[in-house]
């Protein structure tokens, strides 16, 4: 059995560090890939889904039931582009 063997220019000394390897460059690669998701998602709630859901807001009586329910409306929306937001150490979605 090989103990030690090179594979593409590393120097690889158990199947385990191999794997490890791997496993971060494909977290590597996803990271931009998921950014650009995101950036995109935003760009499209802030010019289609934020206008439709302030269509003449300005006629609006704006009381706390209403300001309640905008920000929660925002709140959701921003965590399913986003991610998840971290509060007092805990990750809340």
């Amino acid at each position: 059995m090989v103990k030690v063997c090179t594979y593409l220019g590393i120097i690889i000394a158990n199947r385990n560090e191999l794997r490890q390897r791997w496993k971060k460059r494909f977290m590597n690669a996803n990271r931009p890939y998921y950014a650009l998701i995101r950036a995109e998602k935003m760009k499209i709630y802030r010019t289609l889904i934020k206008p439709v859901a302030a269509y003449r807001a300005e006629f609006w009586t704006l009381n706390k039931d209403i300001a309640k329910r905008l920000a929660t409306f925002e709140g959701r929306v921003l965590r399913r582009v986003c991610g998840g937001i971290k509060v007092n150490e805990n990750w809340v979605k």
